[in-house]
């Protein structure tokens, strides 16, 4: 299946959109930090944090298939990546601003 530029559009306005929330909330990075550290263990430990999360109760069952697929397709520590890109950038901006002042 081919990806229109419009649907590629809205995937980046997603995106977009996580990362400004990330940025905008500690506790937000922080669990896209711990997704990411999660989505990098091997397999059988991924498996085992998603039945420690779907035992706990405290999610709904979309909610633990969400964290899910975060954690094994690797997209929580993608998202992770360009929270820490953007923010860089950032900080680089700031920077250079306060050497302009």
């Amino acid at each position: 299946m081919e990806r229109t530029e419009e649907q590629t559009d809205v995937q980046h306005e997603r995106l977009a959109q996580i990362v400004e929330c990330c940025l905008e909330s500690e506790p937000a990075y922080k669990l896209f930090d711990m997704l990411g550290a999660i989505s990098k263990l091997d397999v059988d430990a991924k498996l085992h944090y998603m039945d420690l999360v779907r035992e706990s109760g405290v999610y709904s069952e979309e909610e633990v298939q969400a964290i899910g697929r975060l954690i094994l397709t690797g997209t929580a520590q993608y998202f992770k990546h360009m929270i820490d890109k953007v923010r860089e950038e950032q900080v680089r901006r700031e920077i250079d601003e306060m050497m302009l002042a």
